[in-house]
C-alpha cells in the first residue's frame, strides 16, 4: 500500500500532533498550502495524468484530511494515536478516490461540509 495524507489547515500543536503521530506510523503527510487548494488533490498526492475539473469554488479555513490507499486497520490505528496524543475530535476526513481526485481541496470541502451538514454523523469523534 501507498498510504499518504493531505492535510488543509491544520496549525500550530494540532498540525504537530496530527503530523507526528502520521510520521510515527510511517505514513507521508503532505500539508497543503493556500495555493494548492485549487489544485487537483490527485496531482497533490502525485497521481499521473489527473485532468482537473474547474475551481469555481470558494476557499475555505476548515480542516480537511484526505487519507490515501488506507486499509481499515490502518485509519483505526490512527484514530487511536491521534486520541493518545490529545486529539479527541477530527473535523472532516475524506478518501482519495477515482472521482475526487480531480477535484480541488476547494471543491473537496464543499461537497464534504454539504454531505456534513445532511448527516452530522459524518464527522470522525473518538
Amino acid at each position: 500500500m501507498n498510504e499518504a495524507v493531505l492535510l488543509y489547515n491544520y496549525k500550530g500543536d494540532r498540525l504537530k500532533a496530527v503530523r507526528n503521530t502520521l510520521l510515527s506510523m510511517k505514513i507521508p503527510v503532505k500539508i497543503a498550502t493556500k495555493k494548492d487548494f485549487s489544485k487537483p488533490i490527485g496531482a497533490l498526492f502525485g497521481l499521473k495524468d489527473i485532468e482537473p475539473l474547474s475551481d469555481d469554488f470558494p476557499s475555505f479555513d476548515d480542516e480537511l484530511m484526505v487519507i490515501k490507499d488506507f486499509p481499515h486497520l490502518t485509519f483505526n490505528v490512527m484514530l487511536k494515536k491521534l486520541e493518545s496524543h490529545g486529539i479527541n475530535k477530527m473535523p472532516l476526513i475524506c478518501a482519495l478516490t477515482p472521482d475526487n481526485s480531480r477535484w480541488s481541496g476547494n471543491r473537496l470541502y464543499q461537497k464534504v461540509s454539504e454531505d456534513h451538514l445532511k448527516d452530522n454523523n459524518l464527522k470522525v469523534k473518538l
